[in-house]
């Protein structure tokens, strides 16, 4: 049988059938549903971001007109006495949505992406004005295209290719197949192709199409994240194709078949992940954050009702400030920077064993990623679409950090209770991000690449083993 025949008995004894076509067009509007999904989920971020820049932005412009009119007119100005000290300006920061961020929402659903720095609120309000939804959402999670591939695709390969073989020999047509002298490997082979290639097929020009439609700005970045994106899933889907050719050559009947694969899709999308984390989370437990923010006030307190020997000890470190007292600059200025800076130093260490824990949990999960391929091409999606854990944890690091060289900068400024002046304010750097490119995210994934393309072929040649050994209708 040439490779149309079996196109054309496969359109006439399977794929026309309209329950097959309906779980088709279902798939692909499942595709279609979590590209949006994630899309409205991305430009929500982006909207939250804007709206978290002008708020700072308001804010700055009205710091600005005061410490003008200020430097220009003093008390004749009639605004408050603070105006221009830079304990009273405040920062903004975000994480913007990876280039390729609508097509896997991971963890940026209840991470913190905006973060306002001012050097009177200490560390632990950095991130306090994100918003969670309902405890159930959060624990489902939302609904994106790297979802559905992950979850139902496996399903619809399952539903099309179990009875490859299975269904010649329940309707006793294997024997008379064999018969006629069809090479019953290459049907075997052939066929496994023609239904496979259905749902790849499908899931490429689907993603294809999205990814046209939903980019906002084309990007050589973006194209790169979705080439890596598309990599893990031509991957993952010959995973699945090798997992049911082997089962499927076993040559047994369709309902032992499609009972086994069921199995082992629960096995490896929801059974092996659940467990990772819990073991993740047993041998690395997070740190308590209701202890963590009680401690950190419990240093604002016992350092504001120390406030006159931390002071002198910072003045006594820093003999070179000398305290302008011509400047009128209200002493809760200075004492706010100085219970800031304490409590942020006293609470550092709290900070560096949540980074520690959160990192030999990204390590232990990168070990254990390797018992399932769900989890495996999960990861990769997530640092394709930058909506890993460890990006955003990068990113709060890098604010924190970005928080303390402003502190080092400004700090004697307000100290000695004198103000920014304006050349002091336009020399100051704004908040940047060093994300990942597209060559580092393959690099950090090409083993996990490569082990799911090993397995695959390992797979689908034990799978070709056993249909070269069957000599007829029973094995």
């Amino acid at each position: 049988m040439t490779l149309s025949d079996i196109i054309s008995h496969e359109w006439k004894s399977k794929l026309s059938h309209p329950v097959t076509l309906i779980n088709i067009l279902l798939f692909a509007a499942i595709l279609i549903f979590g590209s949006f999904s994630g899309a409205l989920d991305r430009d929500s971020r982006i909207s939250k971001i804007e709206a978290h820049h002008q708020g700072v932005s308001a804010k700055t412009e009205n710091w600005l007109k005061n410490a003008k009119a200020w430097e220009e007119k003093g008390k004749e100005s009639g605004v408050s006495s603070w105006s221009g000290s830079a304990a009273m300006l405040t920062l903004p920061t975000s994480l913007t949505p990876g280039v390729l961020g609508d097509f896997a929402i991971g963890q940026s659903d209840f991470l913190p992406f905006t973060g306002e720095v001012a050097l009177r609120q200490a560390n632990i309000k950095l991130f306090s004005k994100y918003e969670f939804d309902d405890p159930v959402s959060l624990a489902l999670g939302a609904f994106d295209l790297s979802k559905a591939v992950i979850f139902i695709l496996p399903l619809l390969l399952i539903v099309l290719c179990f009875d490859v073989l299975s269904s010649e020999r329940d309707s006793n047509r294997l024997g008379l197949t064999m018969a006629q002298g069809i090479n019953l490997r290459s049907f075997f082979w052939r066929r496994v192709f023609v239904r496979g290639s259905i749902v790849l097929g499908l899931t490429i020009v689907v993603s294809t199409l999205m990814f046209i439609i939903q980019t906002n700005e084309f990007t050589s970045g973006r194209l790169s994240m979705f080439f890596i994106w598309l990599t893990g899933v031509i991957l993952y889907a010959f995973f699945w194709m090798g997992i049911i050719s082997f089962i499927a050559s076993k040559n047994k009947n369709g309902e032992t078949n499609v009972i086994s694969l069921l199995i082992l899709w629960a096995g490896f999308t929801l059974i092996i992940p659940a467990a990772a984390t819990s073991v993740t989370e047993t041998i690395y437990p997070t740190p308590s954050r209701l202890a963590y923010m009680a401690e950190a006030r419990e240093m604002e307190n016992e350092a504001g009702q120390e406030i006159a020997d931390i002071a002198n000890k910072y003045l006594l470190d820093h003999p070179e400030l000398s305290i302008s007292d011509e400047s009128e600059m209200p002493a809760f200025l200075r004492t706010g920077f100085i219970v800031t800076k304490t409590t942020d130093e006293a609470i550092s260490p709290i900070l560096e064993e949540f980074e520690t824990t959160a990192l030999e949990r990204e390590n232990t999960l990168g070990l254990l990623r390797y018992l399932s391929p769900a989890i495996t091409t999960h990861i990769l999606f997530n640092d394709a679409a930058g909506t890993s854990s460890k990006r955003h944890n990068d990113y709060q690091k890098a604010v924190r950090d970005f928080k303390n060289q402003y502190a080092e900068r400004v700090g004697p400024l307000i100290m000695s209770n004198q103000r920014l002046s304006m050349d002091e304010f336009n020399n100051i750097a704004e908040f940047h991000f060093d994300d990942q490119k597209a060559g580092q995210v393959f690099s950090n994934n090409l083993v996990a690449l490569l082990f799911l393309a090993l397995l695959s072929g390992i797979l689908l040649i034990m799978a070709d083993k056993r249909v070269r050994g069957i000599k007829g209708p029973k094995g």
